[in-house]
């Protein structure tokens, strides 16, 4: 019989050559975003920049952003689905980004993507300290790299996405409320806003886990978002995004995600099916926050990574490069249950590159991750489990939990 040491060693093996890999493929994709051309999402973003920094507020009209993206480019492209690049994101980011907007294009998209990638190599390493202990630190490194450094990660890369930043902020958050500095734990969470998809359970869980001051912080954020995008937009031109986000151009994006809202409205070809399902489960999330709410004030750092989690997973409209930040709830949760993780990894890892569910128009990922969150419950409430907060078993000579 094969020694459980010998079995995490083939385990560590293959989960260290994966994650060598998705590195390799992503400093490819680092070179390929340099090499320009393909940061369309940066665009948009630094087109609305240089919207605000000429002193207009018109940072969601089409004609304003056609002109700007036409400087930034060096030429007019033909007008269509695709020219001008819709800016979607509230409009303080639009003045945020004045400095990098300034800049000529592919200036500014180097360095964007540069601190982008930085951020998830400083999640990464984070979070991976966070894991090691229970994991053993080749394991925890394997599975944060797989999970951060994603194909779908890749994406992110070289449109030119900010969820690398996100992923750090998120990050952060985690380790301020593990040290019971909760309102800078609320605060680190404020980027998140730009993006509110990324944490819209967030909040519930705040409530029930009865973190007054983080999510006090958190509100404050808020609050300097939504005044923010206001003095830089204005009333009337916030109004504009909402045509936006709703427009066709746009709303078949959500059909295109692989969150679970998705794997409903795919088959339906339906946009409104994905906002019902992800309403409909995020009830039934919030309400399972309510039943599990002693367990959750106990363990209030593993209740805001599984919220994180969740605002991912049940998002309505996701880009794929999000769901990096899985990574959060699989350091905080994985060294509590490493057998589930490692196969949860597995899993998913070997959907983003093989989906056998084309031809039923289904995305492969999306079930794994379904797959994921009903066996993480299961594990999380079932009749021999204890709360999260559970005993961990010191690690065995393969440098991973015995349990």
């Amino acid at each position: 019989m094969v020694s459980a040491p010998s079995r995490w060693r083939w385990v560590i093996g293959a989960a260290a050559l994966c994650a060598v890999y998705l590195m390799v493929r992503s400093i490819a994709d680092l070179h390929t975003a340099f090499g320009g051309g393909s940061a369309v999402d940066y665009l948009a973003i630094a087109s609305a920049g240089r919207v605000v920094h000429g002193g207009s507020s018109c940072v969601y009209c089409p004609g304003a952003l056609a002109v700007a993206q036409a400087q930034l480019l060096g030429y007019t492209p033909a007008a269509g689905a695709t020219f001008p690049v819709p800016f979607v994101n509230p409009a303080l980011m639009a003045w945020l980004i004045q400095p990098l907007a300034a800049l000529p294009l592919q200036t500014g998209i180097d360095v964007f993507v540069a601190l982008n990638v930085v951020a998830m190599a400083l999640s990464a390493a984070i979070l991976t300290r966070r894991a090691a202990p229970h994991l053993g630190a080749p394991l925890a490194a394997a599975l944060v790299v797989i999970a951060v450094f994603s194909l779908e990660a890749g994406t992110g890369i070289l449109l030119g996405q900010s969820d690398g930043l996100m992923l750090l902020a998120a990050t952060l958050a985690i380790e301020a409320l593990d040290r019971h500095r909760r309102v800078l734990a609320g605060l680190c969470l404020v980027p998140l806003l730009l993006k509110p998809q990324l944490l819209w359970l967030v909040p519930p869980v705040l409530v029930v886990a009865r973190q007054w001051r983080m999510l006090g912080a958190l509100a404050g954020g808020s609050l300097v978002v939504l005044l923010g995008s206001v003095a830089v937009a204005g009333p009337g031109h916030l109004l504009d995004a909402v045509g936006l986000v709703t427009a066709p151009a746009y709303v078949h994006l959500d059909l295109q995600s692989n969150s679970i809202p998705a794997l409903i409205a795919r088959p339906l070809a339906s946009n409104p099916a994905a906002w019902v399902a992800a309403l409909a489960l995020a009830v039934i999330a919030v309400a399972g926050m309510v039943v599990m709410r002693d367990t959750l004030r106990r363990n209030t750092v593993a209740a805001v990574a599984i919220a994180v989690g969740l605002s991912v997973l049940l998002s309505p409209h996701l880009g794929d490069y999000s769901l990096m930040l899985l990574a959060i709830p699989l350091a905080v949760l994985g060294p509590r249950a490493p057998k589930l993780a490692v196969a949860l990894v597995a899993a998913y890892t070997a959907a983003s590159f093989v989906n056998p569910l084309a031809a039923f128009s289904e995305s492969a990922v999306a079930v794994v991750l379904l797959g994921g969150v009903v066996a993480v419950l299961w594990w999380a409430t079932g009749p021999g489990s204890r709360d999260l907060a559970m005993h961990l078993p010191s690690r065995s000579a393969a440098g991973v939990s015995g349990a």
